[in-house]
């Protein structure tokens, strides 16, 4: 049974069947018949049928580099996957329209790399789901991230908190408690600097304790204290964010002291905590 010819003026779609070879004889016939009364329809036909120069020019380099044989493997591998099945029969079809299939694997390659780039971000959730234990490529992203938040602070950012001492011992008893960490307000408090407040953080699914102090010279400053299970380390120096930055690791937690302070300072700083935190 024959299938009788749409109604309408034909669209974009059905020109590039046309150009294509695609329609059926009925179909053809029908096209034929609005080409030759339609002026508007046929500068369009002229306009996609033009378009192949340009097509080949845009895609061409990135489709002489794709990894065809490697994309075609990794996509026979997915679910559902049925493969396209080439003929020789559309020699004399406009390029553009015999580039789809090429297009398709590189369109397929794009939407491989970004599903790498998800699952990259979810790996974390999957290997607890499964209970596998893989170090982390970068562990130290924390200590990235936590600078990153330190450096969003001012003066301001502090400057207008009490410094009575009862709220910061509740803080502190919080942020303790969900490390597995003893923080007596004594034991943090470091001379000549406020010890303005703690609270807890999240980083990767684990916690992340902070406590800001504010310098009256170089601004804000900040003790970081994140459960990583990791071996201990010793102290260390760096730069990230624009500050400096002194990092250990001690019982499975790692600590950070980051801000402005120069680092001599600081990594007195960091050995006056570490002695009354970590040993």
């Amino acid at each position: 049974m024959m299938e009788a010819p749409p109604s309408g003026r034909p669209t974009d779609a059905d020109l590039c069947a046309y150009l294509d070879g695609e329609l059926a004889a009925e179909h053809r016939e029908w096209m034929t018949s609005w080409l030759a009364r339609d002026s508007e329809l046929q500068s369009r036909l002229t306009l996609l049928a033009s378009a192949e120069r340009r097509f080949r020019e845009a895609f061409e380099p990135l489709l002489a580099e794709s990894p065809r044989a490697k994309l075609q493997r990794m996509l026979a591998g997915l679910p559902g996957y049925r493969p396209v099945v080439e003929t020789r029969v559309g020699e004399g079809r406009p390029f553009w329209a015999r580039a789809w299939p090429r297009l398709g694997l590189v369109a397929a390659g794009i939407s491989l790399f970004l599903a790498g780039a998800v699952t990259h971000r979810m790996l974390p959730t999957l290997r607890a789901a499964v209970g596998i234990e893989v170090a982390d490529e970068s562990d130290d992203d924390w200590r990235q991230a936590a600078a990153e938040y330190l450096s969003l602070y001012t003066t301001e950012t502090l400057a207008s908190i009490p410094e009575d001492a009862a709220p910061k011992e509740r803080e502190l008893a919080v942020v303790g408690t969900r490390l597995g960490i003893t923080l007596p307000l004594a034991d943090v408090s470091l001379p000549g600097l406020a010890l303005k407040r703690a609270q807890l953080l999240q980083y990767d699914g684990k916690p992340l304790g902070q406590i800001a102090y504010l310098d009256p010279r170089d601004g804000a400053l900040a003790l970081c204290i994140y459960a990583n299970d990791l071996p201990d380390i010793a102290q260390e120096t760096e730069q990230r964010a624009g500050m400096n930055i002194v990092h250990w690791s001690s019982r499975g937690r790692a600590f950070m002291l980051v801000g402005h302070t120069a680092m001599p300072q600081l990594q007195k700083f960091a050995l006056l905590l570490s002695q009354r935190l970590t040993l």
